[in-house]
């Protein structure tokens, strides 16, 4: 029986094929319709096509570097951050994307049912019941640090890999999205702070695989008794 049915399959490939060789060659343009002659779908056709009612067809507005444009302004510990204020499309040190951009602002370790705040809840939940009243808890300061603060205030070489524009998001040439909660630190301890913890979402350059994305989640936390002691958490991704 195999046999047989491969045969009658050739059978009626071969006369498929015969068929529309006899067809007429439609012209190139009289098989791309313009815009203005293409017919409307009927309802019966759109029946095949159902996701169209969830998904708009119509392209979203592109921006001078390539990418779909974001909200014009976030805001953070209320402090309102313009889009013009991070994508700085005419400044060559720039190279922050407006995806990147659109991050800022989420705050999604600030939002108690998300999986992220309900690990920060927890772990600050752990140092006020253990450490009642000792830890300062920080987690709305502004992403946007100088590159001071992000580098030379924790001590990082003035030729490490980490300060490229590979690896770091700049807005200018004296500014950075935070790499790391750390960035608060230095200002923290001159502002008298000498327990706390800071969450935050910070920014690395990195490309985007099964370990790795370029928004994640940081604690950090300090203590500075006879002996400093400083440990920095990162708990989550975007």
């Amino acid at each position: 029986m195999r046999p047989l049915i491969r045969t009658a399959r050739c059978w009626l490939l071969r006369a498929r094929v015969r068929a529309m060789a006899t067809l007429p060659m439609a012209s190139p343009a009289a098989a791309i319709p313009s815009s203005a002659t293409r017919p409307v779908a009927s309802p019966s056709s759109r029946s095949h096509r159902p996701l169209t009612r969830f998904f708009s067809v119509a392209p979203a507005p592109v921006g001078a570097k390539g990418l779909r444009a974001a909200a014009s302004a976030v805001e953070v510990g209320g402090v309102k951050i313009a889009r013009e204020d991070v994508v700085k499309e005419d400044d060559p040190t720039n190279n922050v994307p407006d995806t990147i951009f659109a991050k800022i602002g989420l705050q999604l370790h600030r939002r108690e049912n998300h999986p992220l705040g309900i690990l920060k809840n927890t772990i600050y939940d752990y140092f006020d019941k253990n450490f009642t009243g000792q830890f300062d808890k920080f987690d709305d300061l502004c992403p946007l640090v100088s590159v001071k603060q992000n580098f030379d205030d924790v001590l990082v070489p003035s030729d490490h890999v980490s300060r490229s524009y590979n690896d770091t998001y700049y807005v200018d040439d004296q500014t950075v999205l935070r790499c790391h909660t750390s960035a608060h630190q230095a200002e923290l301890l001159r502002d008298g702070r000498t327990h706390f913890l800071v969450t935050g979402d910070v920014y690395r350059r990195d490309s985007i695989d099964s370990t790795h994305y370029p928004v994640f989640h940081q604690v950090l936390l300090f203590c500075r008794t006879h002996l400093n002691f400083l440990n920095e958490v990162c708990f989550g991704n975007l």
